[in-house]
């Protein structure tokens, strides 16, 4: 590992000036990810700028709607019984991350700002219409989650800025959502494909209302999939409708083929668990357990 300084400044304020100042540090949180690229990638960061200090990135709130520090573990989240009564999709992907020590450790900012597209977090709160809240030298600043992400790796804050928070809105009556992926080994692996639904029913309890569909690992960033959403919404989740789903979610998709699979292999897997997960989200949203 090459030498670097380290900061841990107490503030929010101090810590968005040590980053304005110098544009290669890299605010550290977990460091599950980006210990890692430092030892083994060599990657050159010469600060590290800890917000272990900054006790105000730390909350887990769920009143009326949820709050999410930055600094929150995935295992926080994913043990939260609050979380699971009201955002149970969000506990889905929280709890698949890495293994219980990585859960522990990694935080919820940090698997958004390491801007991965196989992160496991993301695609459930976008369904959910996730808002990022970010400060800087200028100020705060709030946007939609989904527009935090440019490509792998890369975000669009500023040099200065950090996540604080995400606030995500309590779903209305009628309403269920989940999150699955795919992997070759049952945990500490990177999705092949995954996918998060959220689904509003109507008010007969059948029909679906409104739908949202969010894919992970098939293209540069977490994507919505809109035919998959457009082939939900008005259906009671009929054999015909999960099939257009599916259909949708695959021509919605971008993947490209690597080491971990094809791209056409990626695609069959959109529709099986396109539809697999369109099932768990309608079940939840009839008040299935």
């Amino acid at each position: 590992m090459r030498r670097f300084d380290y900061a841990a400044p107490t503030t929010i304020k101090e810590a968005c000036q040590l980053l304005a100042d110098n544009p290669q540090a890299r605010p550290l949180a977990g460091g599950t990810d980006l210990l890692i690229q430092m030892k083994e990638r060599g990657r050159p960061v010469p600060l590290l700028v800890s917000l272990s200090r900054l006790d105000e990135l730390k909350r887990l709130d769920a009143n009326g709607k949820l709050e999410i520090g930055a600094m929150t573990t995935c295992g926080e989240v994913a043990w939260s019984s609050k979380v699971k009564a009201g955002w149970i999709s969000i506990v889905d992907g929280a709890d698949l991350v890495g293994s219980v020590q990585i859960r522990n450790k990694g935080t919820v900012g940090g698997n958004m700002c390491n801007a991965a597209p196989s992160a496991d977090v993301a695609p459930s709160l976008i369904t959910l219409g996730a808002t990022a809240h970010a400060a800087g030298p200028r100020g705060e600043r709030s946007l939609p989650l989904e527009a935090l992400f440019r490509g792998p790796g890369q975000i669009v804050l500023a040099a200065g800025e950090i996540l604080t928070r995400i606030s995500v809105p309590k779903p209305g009556a009628g309403s269920g959502g989940a999150y699955l992926r795919h992997v070759p080994r049952r945990e500490m692996d990177i999705a092949v494909v995954g996918v998060a639904v959220q689904l509003q029913l109507d008010s007969d309890g059948r029909t679906i209302k409104d739908a949202r569909v969010c894919l992970a690992s098939v293209a540069p960033t977490p994507i919505r999939a809109p035919a998959a959403e457009k082939a939900l919404v008005g259906s009671r989740l009929d054999d015909a409708a999960l099939k257009r789903a599916g259909e949708g979610a695959a021509d919605d998709a971008r993947p490209i083929s690597d080491v971990r699979a094809t791209a056409d292999y990626r695609r069959e897997l959109l529709r099986v668990y396109t539809r697999r997960v369109a099932k768990i989200a309608y079940d939840r949203a009839r008040g299935a357990s």
